[in-house]
């Protein structure tokens, strides 16, 4: 029996502890680099990716995170290994079509949503998405069907209110339009686009003063709303308020020097 206190039982703790703390070390360092790894939802998706790649949904994820940081055509690639492992994954048809559809490729923008949709009904962006597409190509009937049909999927969809007040300002309905945006802001009072909006539909009515009220909200909210600053711009100059109108074109002229509209906007603010 050795001891308590002797050279071996001493040698023996040491060692013990030694290897206690090697080990702590060691899953410290692991969970160093793996956090490292995971610092990020690229990242993190990229490494599931890469240890299973045979899964359909990692690579669906995989796919949203780089839409999400702008990375469009290694998106696209992992959308694409998406659907080649499940043919008939919905939501990356539709994120396929919303690719497309960034790059102006509407046609087949829309065909990828159709295709979702016939896989998946209820995906509400998609929905939203295909009416924005039929708008963009004046197709005002089925824009709003599919609009209608994303607030039945989401009946809080915001962007479907304010695309649904876009069909009616284009076709002249400006109080069914302000009562769209006002639908938006009701769900999102900082949604800056539907402010903007809100703004251009009051300037069409005459509503020079509560317009500029829209737009400087808007601006508010973001700064750099290029089409805010100059409806600003043409609001204060309908107000015979030019010195502050030619400040709003300023404004817009800073972040988009080739804006025509603030260009002219502001020929006629400083024609004083």
């Amino acid at each position: 029996m050795v001891p308590v206190g002797s050279p071996a039982k001493d040698t023996a703790a040491l060692a013990s502890t030694a290897l206690i703390l090697a080990a702590v070390l060691a899953f410290a360092a692991a969970a160093y680099a793996r956090n490292a790894v995971w610092s990020t939802p690229v990242s993190l998706w990229s490494d599931i990716a890469g240890k299973s790649p045979m899964k359909a949904r990692v690579h669906y994820n995989y796919a949203t995170s780089l839409s999400m940081t702008g990375k469009l055509e290694e998106a696209m690639e992992e959308n694409l290994k998406t659907i080649s492992l499940n043919p008939d994954y919905g939501k990356a048809h539709f994120n396929i079509g919303a690719i497309l559809h960034s790059w102006g490729r509407v046609d087949e923008a829309i065909e990828k949503y159709k295709l979702a949709l016939a896989l998946k009904p209820d995906i509400a962006e998609a929905r939203n998405n295909l009416g924005y597409a039929y708008y963009s190509k004046g197709m005002y009937d089925e824009a709003l069907e599919q609009y209608d049909l994303t607030l039945r999927i989401k009946p809080m969809h915001a962007k479907a209110y304010l695309n649904r007040g876009h069909v009616m300002r284009d076709r002249g309905m400006v109080d069914e339009a302000i009562n769209e945006y006002r639908k938006a802001l009701s769900l999102r009072p900082d949604y800056a686009s539907a402010r903007q909006h809100m703004g251009h539909a009051l300037v069409m009515k005459g509503m020079l003063r509560e317009a500029a009220g829209e737009f400087q909200a808007a601006l508010e909210l973001d700064p750099g709303l290029v089409e805010a600053h100059t409806g600003l711009g043409d609001a204060l100059l309908g107000l015979g308020m030019k010195r502050e109108a030619a400040t709003a074109f300023e404004n817009a002229l800073s972040i988009d020097p080739r804006s025509d509209t603030a260009a002219e906007g502001l020929a006629k603010a400083r024609a004083f």
